[in-house]
């Protein structure tokens, strides 16, 4: 199996824990696969940073269908910070990219009605072997990265996606991990921000 183009759909796919056989990082998906979909769409320009909100700079339609969504939604709504649009419709994302992965025969999704749905990878030694790769960024100079890969891995790592990036590595590989999140421009540390204001909603919620 080649792994998807977009980036959202490739951090869907590493979230799942090909060992353990189920998804992981579930309670923040939504907010990185968000994250994911601005950083594809600012790496191919066709999202530009103004004052620290994205800005559509036009070009064609990606023919992925979450990404031109959410370019639409940016092109339709007044101007919002990058963090403020991570956090917005992240349960709807995370269906769009599942159901993506799904009608494209990468996953099988069994729907429950009181638990969540069991994901199963079609091809987990092709997820594992990619998840491998990203991971290996982490052991080369940043300024030798491969744009998509190095947004994968800041991303997972700001995102807390562990099956990526442990927390042991993200406290280690700081430095490095900072210098790979340059090439997402704003949306890395929007991501920490809207995981972190998430965090601060349902701890007051439930207090």
């Amino acid at each position: 199996m080649t792994m998807p183009e977009s980036l959202p759909a490739r951090m869907y796919l590493l979230a799942y824990d090909t060992d353990k056989n189920r998804m992981t990082a579930r309670n923040q998906l939504g907010l990185v696969l968000r994250a994911a979909a601005l950083a594809d769409l600012y790496l191919s320009e066709r999202l530009t940073d103004e004052n620290g909100r994205p800005r559509v700079a036009g070009g064609r339609s990606t023919g992925d269908p979450v990404l031109d969504d959410l370019v639409q939604q940016i092109a339709d709504q007044r101007p919002k910070s990058w963090h403020r649009w991570i956090g917005r419709k992240e349960h709807g994302t995370v269906r769009a990219v599942r159901d993506q992965l799904e009608s494209e025969h990468r996953i099988t999704v069994n729907r429950r009605m009181l638990l969540p749905d069991r994901i199963e990878l079609k091809d987990r030694r092709a997820v594992k072997q990619y998840a491998d790769s990203v991971r290996a960024a982490l052991r080369q100079s940043a300024a030798r990265a491969e744009p998509r890969t190095a947004a994968v891995l800041a991303l997972a790592a700001r995102g807390e996606v562990k099956t990526v990036v442990s927390r042991h590595e993200r406290r280690e590989q700081r430095r490095r991990l900072d210098e790979l999140a340059v090439y997402t421009g704003p949306v890395a540390d929007a991501l920490k921000k809207a995981l972190r204001s998430k965090r601060a909603a349902q701890a007051s919620a439930s207090g």
